[in-house]
């Protein structure tokens, strides 16, 4: 779930701010480049911060614990990139020998499928 959240989060940004200069800046219907930077911006810092963060306090509090909390923490970009670091980890510590290579596979390709439907949902909404 992570994997899907954090790249679902992250590559809608982009279509996002879009979207936020045909609403707002109806002249030239594109957010100035400083504006456009800001958003991105904000996603990637808020995003380094919760992976920090959460993969910190994941080491102190335990894993199972800190993933429980991000899942109800979901605060654009702080919330989602903590079940980031703890998704992978979770899996690979508690699967077992036999399908742990799958499952932690299933993880990572899960990332890809956040990427998709972000960008069907935000082509829906174009």
């Amino acid at each position: 779930m992570g994997f899907f959240t954090d790249a679902y989060d992250l590559f809608s940004v982009s279509i996002v701010a879009r979207l936020l200069g045909r609403i707002y800046y109806t002249e030239p219907g594109t957010l100035p480049p400083a504006v456009s930077a800001s958003v991105t911006g904000v996603a990637l810092v808020g995003t380094l911060c919760g992976q920090l963060f959460f993969g910190w306090l994941g080491d102190k509090m335990g894993w199972k614990k800190m993933y429980g909390m991000t899942l109800l923490i979901m605060v654009l970009g702080f919330g989602i990139s903590g079940d980031y670091p703890l998704s992978a980890t979770i899996m690979a510590e508690y699967a077992n020998k036999k399908t742990r290579d799958a499952f932690v596979a299933a993880v990572f390709a899960m990332q890809g499928f956040g990427m998709l439907f972000s960008s069907i949902n935000c082509f829906n909404n174009v």
